[in-house]
């Protein structure tokens, strides 16, 4: 398995917040250059090194709080500084948003294209905490049941995502159970897409994804230092495209999308197969989640029509058949 002996500056700032976050205690300059092997190596006398060690954990620290988070630092009783990112300067706090709310804010999310995943994330996260309240005495919306279990995913990986943070920073093996087997890996790396927590981590010298809230049980880690760092692309083993990430289906939809929306980026989403005399294009996009496919319809609006296959064709009819209805209410 290939390492690298640095990473680059902002995987090493990420890696930084990401350790201090996880940390109940504040932890000295020393401590965290030992368990994250970010900077110059416990015991080094190198003096070149130490000074390009300090100046790049400086220039870290710098560019944390230019970020717009808070590091606190305390003085320790040997003089030494210690630090920790405190939760509640990290964490944006519940916003208290009702069932109403939740789905007028999908609808803004959808309603503007931003080239990224960033509004699906940020909706998921911001709506958590209430998604699973009724919307009254009708069904709920798709949006509000795409919420809903996104909420049921957080809640399943929250208990989890501590002590993984903690392993990937520390390089610390971890253990546990998914699809039915025992697991031990070496992570690498949280990422987050759609709204789910997935670790990125290698099996068997392979590079690998475990969703976070399909892992079974408790997670147990090993000894810190137990690897070195895999020269591997994390951002790259999932895909950037939301409705391609396996959430269980597998499907090819063919969509015919207006003249009024065919050259605008969100179209370009997916592949065009065949262009119009009208100006309209009919593209293929390939369909594993099925919440983002719907987010992404509703982004285009009116101007999106699905063609096939038959079993999505009925499936947003009867999405868009409830969502309706559920407006309709709302507005009464």
């Amino acid at each position: 398995m290939a390492s690298r002996s640095r990473p680059d500056a902002t995987e090493r700032v990420m890696e930084l917040m990401m350790y201090l976050l996880a940390r109940d205690v504040p932890k000295t300059r020393e401590q965290i250059w030992r368990d994250t092997g970010l900077y110059a190596p416990e015991g080094t006398t190198d003096r070149r090194l130490l000074q390009s060690s300090r100046a790049s954990f400086e220039r870290d620290k710098a560019l944390i709080r230019n970020l717009g988070v808070r590091i606190t630092e305390t003085m320790e009783h040997d003089g030494a500084t210690s630090y920790t990112i405190r939760r509640q300067d990290y964490f944006l706090p519940d916003l208290q948003l009702t069932p109403d709310e939740q789905v007028a804010l999908r609808f803004a999310a959808a309603a503007v294209d931003i080239g990224e995943t960033w509004d699906l994330e940020a909706v998921a996260k911001l709506t958590s905490e209430t998604a699973a309240e009724p919307l009254g005495d009708v069904d709920q919306p798709e949006a509000a049941l795409a919420l809903e279990t996104a909420d049921a995913a957080e809640q399943s990986a929250s208990a989890l995502l501590p002590a993984l943070a903690v392993a990937a920073a520390e390089r610390a093996t971890v253990r546990f159970a998914y699809g039915g087997r025992a697991r031990d890996v070496q992570p690498l790396a949280l990422l987050c897409r759609a709204g789910y927590w997935y670790l990125a981590a290698m099996e068997d010298d392979t590079a690998k994804t475990f969703r976070v809230d399909r892992m079974e049980g408790d997670v147990r880690v090993g000894e810190r230092g137990a690897f070195g760092r895999a020269d591997v692309d994390v951002a790259g083993l999932l895909p950037s495209e939301p409705m391609e990430i396996d959430f269980g289906d597998d499907l090819m939809a063919r969509v015919r999308i207006d003249a009024t929306m065919a050259s605008q980026p969100t179209a370009e989403r997916g592949t065009v197969i065949e262009r119009h005399d009208d100006g309209s294009v009919t593209v293929e996009a390939r369909v594993r989640n099925r919440a983002a496919f719907r987010t992404w319809l509703l982004d285009m609006g009116r101007h999106a029509v699905v063609e096939s296959p038959p079993e999505l064709v009925a499936d947003i009819t009867s999405w868009l058949t409830a969502l309706a209805g559920e407006t309709e209410a709302v507005q009464r």
